[in-house]
């Protein structure tokens, strides 16, 4: 019996030893990197798109959560001029449900960053090569919060004449 003890002691310390080493400090500095390779990427991208100077363009926009009514969450065809939504499908921006939730390329990578500042446990953002522009983005800020993920779809980008 008490060799059976003696065994059982050794096995959950190394059971303890084994779960404390997979919850090492290592795992807590990759996300560390990841987060603020995120935001550098971020900085990096942003920088990209200002130095085109693009003010006035057309955009296709999704947002993806557990959001309602349903028409909220069809793609919304968006347009900008002098950095500001003119128009989001044909209509003034106020008549749409939930306009706020809609937003420029500048204001998206202002969102992005408020969102990786908010420490998020998932999150995936990529962005357009040529123009640095984020084409699509998910943030889940929370495990222990239900339904408040979301993301975004930017997609038809195309820049408009200035006249």
């Amino acid at each position: 019996m008490l060799k059976l003890k003696m065994v059982t002691r050794i096995y959950l310390y190394l059971l303890i030893s084994v779960s404390l080493i997979s919850c090492s400090k290592d795992d807590n500095i990759k996300e560390v990197d990841e987060w603020g390779y995120s935001l550098n990427e971020l900085y990096k991208k942003r920088d990209l798109w200002n130095s085109f100077e693009i003010s006035n363009y057309e955009i296709t926009q999704q947002i993806f959560c557990f959001c309602y009514p349903e028409n909220f969450l069809m793609p919304k065809y968006i347009i900008v001029f002098d950095g500001n939504i003119k128009l989001i499908d044909g209509s003034n921006p106020e008549d749409t449900i939930g306009y706020e939730s809609f937003f420029t390329i500048n204001s998206l990578f202002d969102f992005i960053e408020r969102k990786l500042k908010e420490n998020p446990v998932v999150f995936q953002i990529e962005y357009n090569q040529d123009y640095g522009y984020p084409t699509s983005m998910y943030f889940d800020i929370s495990e222990m919060i239900a339904d408040e993920e979301v993301g975004y779809s930017i997609s038809d980008f195309k820049i408009l004449n200035n006249d």
